[in-house]
């Protein structure tokens, strides 16, 4: 599916016999997830999977070529790879950085499951968490050898800004005290400035403006956005994120 897309965007158009092969292999495919549902695959979550990040690597490419537009007006040509794609995608695209010696309390190490509440944290390292004892002891085959002890006395590392992920955990209530932090990556604003961002995870939702101004003082694409007591919205089209009012702008700065 997603090289037929692609296809409908090349110049020239890709032959008819392009075009068959393509249709070709999604047939097979959709024979082969058939079997697999027969045969008790948990075939949906995995499509899930699978269509989340395709569509992240299309918004991906999409917000590249945006960059690349904005910086380059009138040129008509853009070749992907070389240094001035690595350049926009650190501009625009790479993760929000953080400090790697914080803890990351709401999610589990081993199973990724976010929480609204902190978990437990390994006694020995204190620098990962768990959210059973079974994921715990599932996990410390490969942890023990990353597992280094540190000082009793030694002060337990702050939390790692919040992701998308775990704010979806809170089901729509504020996160109390905490901070998601996103860095807006592609521009799809329309009547209002709405904008598809990425956390310091990697998974891409969207931010958009219900402000009296219908924007976000100083947001664009680049940008990293922090909103303190965030919460999760999802909109009528189906897709998801954060839909910020103007009482909340004085919880989000931008950098």
């Amino acid at each position: 599916m997603y090289a037929l897309r692609g296809m409908e965007k090349m110049v020239p158009r890709p032959t008819k016999k392009i075009w068959e092969m393509n249709r070709e292999y999604l047939r097979r495919a959709d024979e082969k997830l058939k079997r697999f549902e027969d045969a008790g695959e948990d075939v949906q979550s995995a499509m899930r999977k699978a269509m989340e990040e395709t569509n992240k690597a299309e918004m991906e490419q999409n917000a590249l070529l945006q960059g690349w537009s904005k910086q380059n007006p009138g040129k008509t040509r853009f070749e992907m790879g070389g240094p001035e794609t690595q350049k926009l995608y650190d501009e625009i695209l790479a993760n929000p950085s953080v400090k790697t010696n914080r803890s990351e309390a709401f999610t589990c190490d081993y199973c990724k499951k976010s929480a609204t509440v902190k978990l437990m944290l390994c006694s020995r390292c204190k620098k990962v968490s768990y959210c059973t004892k079974d994921c715990q002891v599932a996990a410390w085959k490969a942890h023990k050898k990353l597992c280094v002890p540190i000082n009793e006395e030694a002060k337990i590392p702050k939390t790692l800004p919040l992701t998308w992920k775990e704010v979806e955990a809170h089901g729509g209530a504020p996160v109390s005290g905490r901070r998601l932090e996103v860095r807006a990556m592609l521009d799809e604003s329309m009547m209002r400035q709405v904008f598809s961002c990425k956390d310091r995870s990697g998974v891409i939702r969207r931010i958009a403006a219900y402000t009296n101004s219908r924007g976000i003082p100083g947001l664009k694409q680049g940008s990293i956005l922090r909103w303190k007591n965030p919460r999760y919205y999802h909109f009528m089209d189906g897709s998801s994120g954060a839909r910020i009012e103007e009482a909340d702008l004085v919880n989000i700065t931008v950098t």
